[in-house]
């Protein structure tokens, strides 16, 4: 799992670089005003019913099945991707057409505060991002074929690609003045990504094995079990995209209620934290969803331990630096151009929010993917109903009295409800929890410094940040079960050490 966590997330450092050269270019040129308000409007109208329909079927659904398979019966592996991919096709090709017809509709329910022009200019957004939907579900399917062939170049590929052409749409709809470019910058990405994909799975001959061993057409019988079997694995699960697709639709509608300069500036807050989580909660996850699916059920336990500990060593001050210092790292990221003063302060009460729960975020997700490989999928369902059902009431009842901070805070809610409920049903929240206290005293030393620290000018948040960091590692460094922990993972990632589990550090711990 190692090697493939460490490809991703160097994959992902070229991919958020671009983002965020995306990001601050989008600001200073349209800044938070309607015209980022409806391409945000557009965008989640795209996404919430292709992860609606998808997202599950293909994470936890098809790529551990797939795993097995080629594990297995190679040749059933191919006869469920065959299945798999045309079901895919066919679904997101009606997906495409319902959204561009129903598109004033679905813009009216996710943006009910928008005023009629900026709900005009979002639903001409969607029509043309619609057009990207079949490329952008089958491209999705390519990935995790990839990937279980440990293989994650597609995945490094895509971040790159769709901030390269959404940095191009943002300048030619800023020269020529057709706002509604911005959605091609989604489209044309994924349109060239399908090609890529299709090209480079026969290219390495990822759909040609086991084709020996079974029939190149698979009869009906083959395919008829393929599916059952990836039904069962799915069922479980159909309650989580309802939930979690329900939240960001809510998150969405609450800022448009709250003013266009909120559903603009909760992506750029956003972005700060999903950049985080990309480079490494995502790959932490997508690399546990392939190893621990070929582990034995007793190392599962194991190999939670030997990943826990490095993961908070690194979330921890990540959390402290973007919460203490949220006003200062969005004025040096976005206040320039168009990006006003109204949007640094709302961004930074939205960035604050996010970041004071990314480290149960990071760990949540990862125990939440270890899960779906272990094939525990009402587990799952039932961790992402509690931990995304909350924050959704709490955004509905909260927004009138916190205002922006409200969607800020419900998301960290719902990673530190993530956190503890998957933990506890994977049988870690006690070796979590003493890990936690811990590092507690390290942690609030170094919030303090930052605190005290923290203030307008770049010279202040380079001070508040090199001081969080250099506390917490001289807290580190002094307690003997973290400095081993942290040496121990360091070397192991340098070649010099062992894949053994740092005995010394969990019975500490314990």
């Amino acid at each position: 799992m190692g090697k493939v966590f460490f490809r991703l997330v160097l994959g992902g450092i070229a991919g958020k670089i671009l983002g965020l050269l995306r990001e601050v270019l989008l600001a200073a040129l349209f800044g938070a005003g309607r015209v980022v308000a409806a391409n945000r409007i557009a965008l989640t109208a795209t996404l919430i019913p292709i992860n609606f329909f998808t997202a599950d079927a293909l994470s936890a659904g098809f790529l551990p099945l797939y795993v097995q398979y080629r594990q297995e019966r190679p040749a059933m592996a191919q006869v469920l991707y065959r299945a798999v991919h045309l079901l895919l096709a066919a679904f997101s090709v009606v997906l495409a057409v319902a959204l561009i017809f129903g598109r004033d509709l679905w813009v009216g329910l996710l943006g009910p505060g928008l005023d009629p022009h900026t709900a005009d200019i979002a639903a001409t957004m969607l029509g043309i991002a619609a057009l990207g939907v079949p490329f952008y579900v089958l491209y999705n399917l390519y990935t995790l074929v990839g990937l279980a062939n440990d293989d994650v170049r597609l995945i490094n590929l895509r971040p790159s690609c769709q901030s390269i052409g959404l940095i191009l749409a943002t300048v030619i709809a800023w020269m020529t003045g057709q706002v509604s470019v911005l959605a091609w910058g989604f489209t044309l990405p994924y349109i060239v990504l399908w090609c890529v994909g299709a090209y480079w799975l026969r290219r390495r001959g990822y759909l040609r094995e086991g084709d020996e061993s079974g029939p190149r057409r698979p009869d009906q019988d083959a395919t008829k079990l393929a599916l059952r079997m990836f039904w069962r694995r799915l069922r479980p699960l159909l309650l989580i995209p309802v939930i979690l697709q329900g939240s960001i639709g809510v998150e969405r509608a609450v800022g448009s209620l709250l003013g266009v300069e909120v559903v603009a500036a909760t992506e750029y807050a956003r972005f700060v934290v999903d950049s985080v989580m990309a480079l490494l909660a995502a790959p932490l996850g997508l690399a546990g969803l392939a190893s621990f699916a070929r582990m034995k059920a007793h190392e599962v336990s194991g190999g939670l331990r030997r990943l826990i500990p490095p993961v908070i060593l690194v979330a921890i001050p990540l959390a402290l630096v973007l919460s203490l210092n949220s006003r200062g790292i969005v004025t040096l990221l976005y206040a320039r151009g168009e990006f006003d003063s109204r949007a640094v302060d709302v961004s930074s009460v939205l960035l604050l929010g996010f970041a004071l729960g990314i480290w149960a975020h990071v760990l949540g997700y990862t125990f939440v993917k270890v899960l779906n490989a272990r094939g525990a999928n009402f587990k799952v369902a039932i961790v992402m109903a509690v931990s995304f059902g909350i924050p959704i009431a709490v955004n509905l009842l909260l927004y009138k009295h916190w205002g922006a901070f409200t969607i800020g805070a419900a998301s960290s809610l719902s990673g530190l409800l993530m956190f503890l409920i998957s933990a506890r049903l994977l049988s870690v929240l006690g070796f979590s929890m003493r890990l936690l206290a811990v590092v507690l005293p390290g942690a609030a030393a170094a919030a303090a410094a930052g605190y005290l620290l923290a203030g307008p000018g770049v010279l202040r948040l380079i001070a508040s940040c090199v001081a969080i960091l250099l506390i917490w590692l001289g807290y580190v460094a002094a307690v003997p079960q973290l400095r081993r922990t942290f040496l121990s993972f360091v070397l192991k990632k340098l070649g010099r050490g062992a894949d053994e589990t740092p005995q010394d550090d969990l019975v500490a711990i314990k």
